[in-house]
């Protein structure tokens, strides 16, 4: 494979991404990230912190944690924007064109992983931008050293964007792990391997120059690094870092790690078949009932009419909610029943005093498939224009919503008899208002980006952050105070995020219909 070839097809991969609107979105959400990931003293959050200190904001510390962050979300959340680069050729028919062409699979292969990791280290490039920013924001160091701000982002950043750049192409060739079930697989088999990995992504060694630096200078203080989403009421206290060394023996780890992410990028090609179809057999057309019955040289039409169907008044609503809840059920596996019901057992048996809460999490993350499929199955499966000319808009999105909030209700029925059982009327609230919101977000992120996939990450990080005890976010009432009260949003005005969101889906519906 000639680098000449290989550089063409990973540039034109990248520019055909780089024209779509959702590039400059991810574009965007990265500067977001930096933003977030530096919060002043006052906020109640961290991703980065040392037991309950945190570095000061000087380069060489902004830099190397927001290279950890980058690492962390940057990787979970970019394989969602990158998984879809071979389906799109095969869609388009780019594939089978490429197909007639003497390009092999090793070589498409690695083209696409180099155009993944393109898209993926600009989204690092604006992070390491941003870290500019906040440095001068923050206020917090005298000078700005750049090399010390940036240098942590091909270092240690670039390995994890390989692991997803590569993985995207993995789950992409592997028929189970193509859908909505990879997709889960990923977001929680990340975060697992990003723990695993740590060790030998060279962030054991600068935890343990934190942690040295921290113990100097507060002595006796828990010096645990954690990396994620964590509440802090009350903020954290202040240590200085003394920075990192950069030796030979660190860069040959991270080019390594670097070219085995590539290397794995090829793997597929064992059995990836590169769109050719010539090995495929065409199944046999086999005559219609109607085209059996009727024979060749038969008349066409019938001195007989047949009656026209009669009109009959009935409740187009009730039917139409009952039409998309058999949609969205439809075909769901026999593990899937087994596993709700086993949930539903666990949940009842469980008291609200001990770990209902926790089984309200586990109950709610079950559907998180069924749900994503709301406001996007309809053009996933290209049928927007059959469904367009039949029920009013508005009243199909109901209808959806509707479906989905009776998923929700299904699937956490056992917390909430066991919530009734004990009184837990603020429980029940919460519950309530969190079956009206799940559907409202899916509605409006698959409306807007007509795919399941935006539903099921930013729902998992929801999730995610509601199960690390962020009170924020807590949609469904289970993040709980000493004294068993309600620690997030009120259910109130949860039921008013749900309204809004249905507006909003409302809205982009109207918008896009004007623009035809």
């Amino acid at each position: 494979m000639r680098a000449p070839v290989l550089c063409a097809i990973a540039m034109a991969d990248f520019r055909d991404r780089a024209r779509r609107p959702a590039f400059v979105v991810m574009l965007l959400a990265a500067a977001g990230l930096g933003y977030l990931a530096a919060p002043p003293p006052s906020t109640g959050y961290t991703m980065v912190k040392i037991g309950e200190f945190r570095g000061a904001y000087d380069s060489g510390y902004l830099g190397v944690m927001l290279a950890m962050v980058a690492g962390l979300w940057l990787s979970l959340c970019g394989f969602y924007a990158v998984k879809n680069t071979i389906a799109r050729d095969a869609a388009t028919g780019v594939g089978q064109v490429l197909a007639a062409t003497p390009l092999s699979r090793a070589g498409y292969l690695l083209g696409k992983y180099l155009s993944n990791l393109m898209v993926l280290a600009a989204m690092a490039g604006v992070l390491a931008l941003t870290g500019l920013g906040m440095l001068l924001l923050r206020g917090e160091s005298d000078g700005v050293d750049l090399v010390a701000l940036w240098l942590p982002f091909p270092l240690l950043c670039l390995p994890f964007l390989g692991v997803a750049a590569a993985s995207a192409l993995v789950f992409e060739s592997v028929r189970p792990l193509r859908g909505g079930a990879g997709n889960v697989v990923w977001f929680f088999g990340y975060l697992l391997l990003f723990l695993a990995g740590v060790g030998t992504t060279g962030l054991d060694a600068i935890g343990a120059s934190m942690q040295a630096d921290l113990l100097a200078q507060h002595p006796g203080v828990d010096a645990e690094i954690s990396i994620g989403l964590t509440s802090e009421e009350g903020g954290l206290g202040l240590f200085h870092w003394s920075g990192w060394d950069v030796g030979v023996g660190l860069v040959a780890q991270q080019l390594g790690l670097l070219l085995a992410t590539a290397l794995a990028a090829v793997v597929p090609a064992l059995w990836f078949t590169r769109f050719d179809t010539a090995g495929k057999r065409e199944p046999t057309a086999r005559p219609t009932p109607t085209e059996a019955a009727d024979p060749v040289g038969a008349p066409a039409f019938t001195a007989t009419a047949r009656p026209l169907t009669p009109v009959a008044l009935g409740r187009p609503l009730v039917a139409l909610c009952a039409g998309e809840l058999r949609v969205l059920l439809k075909g769901l596996p026999r593990w899937w029943w087994l596993g709700l019901l086993a949930l539903t057992v666990v949940a009842l048996d469980v008291p609200a005093t001990g770990g209902s809460h926790l089984t309200l999490l586990l109950t709610w993350v079950w559907p998180v498939l069924v749900w994503s499929r709301l406001g996007a199955h309809r053009y996933e499966h290209d049928v927007h224009l059959l469904t367009g000319a039949g029920a009013a808009a508005r009243r199909r999105l109901l209808a959806e919503w509707a479906a989905g909030t009776a998923i929700a209700a299904l699937a956490g029925i056992g917390p909430l008899l066991r919530m009734l059982l004990e009184s837990d009327l603020a429980g029940v609230a919460a519950w309530a208002g969190g079956a009206a919101f799940i559907p409202a977000l899916a509605l409006l992120l698959g409306s807007i980006s007509r795919s399941s996939r935006l539903f099921q990450l930013v729902y998992l990080m929801l999730w995610y952050a509601v199960a690390n005890g962020v009170p924020a976010v807590d949609f469904m009432g289970a993040v709980r105070g000493q004294a068993g009260e309600l620690a997030g949003p009120h259910p109130t005005f949860v039921l008013a995020a749900a309204a809004a969101l249905i507006t909003l889906t409302i809205v982009n519906q109207e918008v896009r219909h004007a623009r035809r």
